[in-house]
């Protein structure tokens, strides 16, 4: 078969959900899809169960399955789905997570028409930790046609906009040609590969209709914070993502939407800093003050931040917290901290 759309599903230890995403991403209404399964070596029964629909299911035969010699994470899982895909688009479904039965259908029906590279859907967010209410976001219907439109919106809407590359259909020969690949980290990968991937696209659009329920769970990695006890090098991979991306806004000094970016990763180092002073008896081992300090710097010289036509003295009041003395910014950012409420 001519597969239109590969939904890629990576597997780790989600034994208590992967049924259920099975069954949503196999009954959707679309006709022409390709099932790749990315077998990380969870090792706690989900890929039985897999097998069990394999076996079973009347689109059994349009499942693949690709296993990994050892646990590799979810950035290069994704990227074996990247290179391995047989679809035109394809759609990343997370291991916990469900998708609306007429998702894909949606999706493709706007591609072919207009020849978007990415459609965003809207999405519900299910709480399985605290059992809350459950959150939606609700796109406005958008066509984003010239480059750095998507950019633009992403960077600008940083409150509003998800930042995940799942619930979004993309075309796999832009993303080839681009060279977007995920970086090799097991926190905020997806934050590193939307940002850079929306600064490539020229044809995007956000779709009103809720396409995807992201399911937060106990004990997955995006929620390694509520453990009673904290690893250095997991909270310090969230930064090295973070470092990576602002290791790229050199290259976009004549972008309009950079002052928007800088400002995203400003506050993310900023969040990050507030995080380990408000656990910082819980982090093992602890983290210094010097790399508290490093966090903290600015990607861009102030010569360059007074250029800026937007977010000028946001920017410019991180950029003096990057290179004030270390005994002067802990005060400050902690101060910062409690009137914001993150500490």
């Amino acid at each position: 078969m001519n597969y239109e759309v590969t939904i890629g599903i990576p597997v780790y230890r989600a034994a208590g959900y992967i049924e259920h995403t099975m069954e949503s991403a196999l009954n959707q209404t679309f006709p022409f899809i390709e099932y790749l399964v990315i077998d990380d070596c969870g090792d706690d029964g989900s890929m039985d169960i897999v097998k069990q629909f394999v076996d079973n299911h009347p689109r059994g035969r349009h499942i693949r399955v690709l296993k990994h010699d050892h646990n590799c994470g979810i950035g290069m899982a994704r990227n074996r789905l990247l290179s391995e895909a047989r679809g035109k688009y394809i759609f990343f479904l997370d291991s916990d997570d469900l998708i609306e039965i007429d998702a894909i259908e949606n999706m493709v029906s706007y591609a072919h028409e207009y020849g978007f590279e990415v459609i965003y859907g809207s999405w519900e967010r299910v709480d399985d930790v605290n059992h809350s209410s459950s959150q939606k976001s609700i796109y406005p219907y958008r066509e984003l046609m010239r480059p750095d439109e998507l950019a633009h919106y992403v960077f600008e809407n940083y409150s509003t906009f998800r930042i995940s590359v799942c619930n979004c259909l993309m075309l796999i020969s832009f993303l080839r040609s681009s060279q977007m690949r995920f970086i090799d980290s097991f926190y905020w990968e997806d934050l590193a590969f939307t940002y850079e991937m929306a600064t490539k696209v020229s044809k995007a659009l956000l779709l009103p209709n809720i396409t995807y329920h992201y399911i937060c769970r106990p004990n997955s990695l995006s929620h390694y914070q509520d453990r009673d006890q904290l690893q250095k090098d997991e909270i310090l991979s969230n930064v090295d993502t973070i470092n990576y991306l602002k290791g790229k806004c050199n290259q976009l000094i004549n972008k309009s939407y950079l002052p928007f970016l800088c400002s995203n990763l400003e506050k993310n180092s900023f969040y990050i800093v507030c995080h380990i002073l408000g656990n910082y008896k819980r982090i093992s081992p602890h983290v210094t003050t010097c790399e508290l300090h490093q966090i903290l710097y600015h990607p861009l010289c102030l010569s360059e931040i007074i250029k800026f036509r937007n977010k000028k003295i946001e920017n410019l009041l991180f950029w003096f917290l990057g290179v004030m003395p270390i005994i002067i910014v802990i005060p400050i950012v902690f101060l910062w901290g409690k009137l914001k409420k993150i500490i």
